[in-house]
């Protein structure tokens, strides 16, 4: 089980756990969902099914967790590049160099998942801001339409 976001992201992208599961596994299975601002996480009511709720200052919590998450990366980003260049080999016999070369292709590798990892949170932040708004304005709309409606 994934002890972090990164992990769990890092765990969608190399071994396809989809990002419910891979959400699930840190916050704690679905019911860990609820802190995930899916506090629409199906509030049964009495006896015909359920229904969903949507807390925007959950979501609002949410978004900004990814977006830190998201600065993080970027702060990781900028300290990978002048780390693989301050890295040289001690000499230049070949198990110093085959080594040097090794290293140098795992960094590469590195600021290639951070890459991608990157692009994922933007995505995915952007999905929940749309969904942030979508709901809102459903909401808002039904609101508007029992706006004449009065208590009787």
């Amino acid at each position: 089980m994934a002890e972090n976001w990164y992990e769990a992201l890092s765990d969608e992208l190399t071994n396809g756990v989809s990002a419910t599961d891979a959400v699930g596994s840190v916050l704690g299975g679905p019911a860990g969902m609820a802190k995930l601002g899916m506090s629409a996480a199906a509030r049964l009511g009495e006896g015909n099914g359920g229904s969903w709720s949507f807390d925007e200052e959950e979501i609002d919590a949410v978004i900004a967790d990814w977006k830190a998450l998201a600065e993080e990366l970027e702060a990781d980003k900028t300290l990978l590049a002048p780390a693989r260049q301050g890295i040289h080999a001690p000499s230049n016999d070949q198990p110093s160099v085959e080594f040097m070369n090794a290293l140098h292709e795992g960094m590469d590798s590195l600021a290639e998942f951070n890459d991608a990892m990157r692009d994922y949170v933007k995505e995915f932040v952007a999905k929940l801001e749309a969904a942030k708004k979508s709901v809102s304005n459903v909401d808002g709309d039904s609101a508007d339409s029992f706006g004449g409606v009065s208590d009787v």
